[in-house]
């Protein structure tokens, strides 16, 4: 059986037979009786031709049974973006996102946001306190598919490009999965919900320094202004516009009151921060949002987009499950390259800083089975076995990147928040977030003691395990009230070793065959 992919389809060699006198023969019978060479209209057994055929017949005809399906290859051709919900707790992040998502209209109790909640704690509190995912698709000509009117399905099959919706905890004490949202799945947009009867305030101020920090693009979403009087909104958003052209963040806000300007805000969004107005119960300028929405573009720039899809695959982890009868899963996402069923990959570093061979046994996304996985998109997969179990912040990658581990590196450092009288100095240890890595590290050396304001270079050392670091990844850490963020601006590569053995046992799939006779 052979596969051919044209386009966006691929056909599936089911039988192939050669012609032979106008007659489809099997290769087998080919094999026994080769065609003769006759002339177009001679006869087998006569000595006089026709006078006009010349061209003898030709032998390479053939005709085959095929199977013409869509290929999944092109399936998945859509232009994926992420945007992580960010803001206080009862800001109505999990409210919108639900009503965005599934297209009704919420009843001012939290309907909407039921649809989103991942545990029975959240349902009673009200409160989110883990990352969930939601998808929106939209068309060339800007049309919408929610899980109103479509399945996940068919929101895949229309849409030409994907808006996952990231929910995050807005209370402090979930700080640190909010933090690990921002990092791990890589936003390109953050949308910075503000509820206009409460204003500026709780953990607000400190999400959007987790955005400038981080450097993800975001726009402000006020809500709640169908109860609340236009006095307060308009403090609202004062409030919001005197911090946004601000020195910290220095993208003044523009108020989208018309689709016209909701294409402009698309398009000018690293210049000026869009603010949206908008009720989750009446569905005021929703239509504005939606619009916007449609108009995003990836963060990355073309050329950065062809040049991750080239290279070799890279895949971050960020979660790892147990599924009985499935073994081991890891999610994440794929950094570079693309990822096929069946690929022979390297896992690591483990806690003996060496990486273990792996083959890829199934891919799903957006809760769909794939055969393949592309740059930006982020997936699962499953493998045929695994030694030992993976866990967050591990690399899976092609065998033809370098393979190696890191314990120490230098970065870069600003400290945005320092409570204690004391400065900041060798021996502090602090709680390190970079890409998908969530570790303590410990100040090594520095080149000055530092506290609120201020920055210098240091020396950190992962505490617990060697992870994978790469020179200009972005730093956040933190301490109780001690937060700060910085650069990785060098590393030191420990080689690894990589053990051969899983891979081996995987591709055994089916009992071990012993010739016993050869005819």
């Amino acid at each position: 059986v052979s596969t051919q992919s044209t386009g966006d389809a691929e056909c599936i060699v089911l039988k192939e037979f050669s012609v032979l006198d106008n007659k489809a023969v099997s290769p087998s019978t080919l094999h026994k009786t080769p065609a003769p060479k006759l002339a177009w209209g001679e006869s087998e057994d006569s000595n006089d031709a026709l006078q006009t055929p010349t061209v003898s017949q030709p032998q390479d005809k053939f005709v085959c049974e095929v199977l013409i399906r869509r290929s999944q290859d092109e399936d998945c051709m859509w232009t994926d973006l992420r945007v992580a919900m960010l803001g206080n707790v009862d800001a109505g992040k999990s409210t919108l996102c639900g009503v965005l998502t599934h297209g009704e209209l919420d009843n001012g109790a939290g309907k909407a946001r039921l649809n989103l909640f991942r545990h029975l704690h959240e349902i009673q509190s009200g409160h989110t306190s883990s990352i969930s995912r939601e998808i929106l698709g939209f068309d060339k000509q800007g049309v919408m598919f929610n899980y109103e009117n479509h399945s996940i399905e068919s929101i895949l099959d229309c849409s030409s490009k994907i808006i996952t919706f990231i929910d995050l905890a807005g209370s402090q004490k979930y700080l640190k999965t909010t933090v690990f949202g921002l990092t791990g799945h890589c936003p390109d947009y953050a949308a910075l919900v503000v509820n206009s009867k409460q204003g500026l305030v709780g953990t607000f101020r400190e999400h959007l320094g987790l955005t400038v920090a981080l450097r993800v693009l975001s726009f402000v979403c006020i809500t709640k202004i169908d109860g609340t009087p236009p006095a307060t909104v308009r403090r609202c958003r004062h409030q919001i516009e005197n911090i946004l052209k601000g020195p910290a963040v220095r993208r003044p806000a523009y108020v989208v009151s018309s689709l016209s300007e909701a294409e402009d805000a698309a398009l000018q969004i690293r210049e000026r921060t869009p603010v949206f107005m908008v009720s989750a119960v009446t569905g005021d300028n929703l239509s504005l949002l939606h619009h916007f929405l449609s108009r995003l573009q990836p963060a990355l720039s073309k050329e950065a987009r062809t040049q991750a899809l080239q290279a070799a695959p890279r895949f971050s982890v960020d979660g790892v499950l147990t599924v009985t009868g499935q073994g081991t899963i890891i999610t994440g996402l794929t950094n570079r390259g693309t990822i096929r069923e069946e690929d022979t990959m390297v896992l690591g570093p483990f806690e003996d800083k060496t990486y273990e061979e792996v083959k890829v046994a199934s891919i799903q996304c957006n809760r769909l089975p794939r055969r393949l996985a592309k740059c930006g998109q982020s997936v699962s997969l499953g493998f045929h076995k695994l030694e030992r179990t993976p866990r967050k912040g591990m690399i899976l990658q092609s065998p033809c990147y370098e393979s190696y581990c890191v314990e120490e590196f230098t970065a870069e450092i600003y400290i945005l928040q320092h409570t204690s009288s004391s400065p900041l100095k060798p021996g502090f240890e602090a709680t390190a977030f970079i890409d998908s890595i969530r570790q303590t590290v410990e100040i090594v050396k520095m080149d000055r003691q530092i506290t609120t304001g201020q920055k210098t270079k240091v020396k950190l050392k992962f505490v617990q395990y060697p992870d994978v670091v790469s020179v200009g990844s972005r730093l956040f850490f933190r301490n109780g009230r001690t937060k700060g963020m910085g650069t990785v601006v060098d590393i030191v590569k420990i080689p690894s070793v990589i053990n051969r053995t899983s891979a081996r046992i995987g591709t055994s799939a089916c009992p071990e065959l012993v010739v016993d006779e050869v005819i």
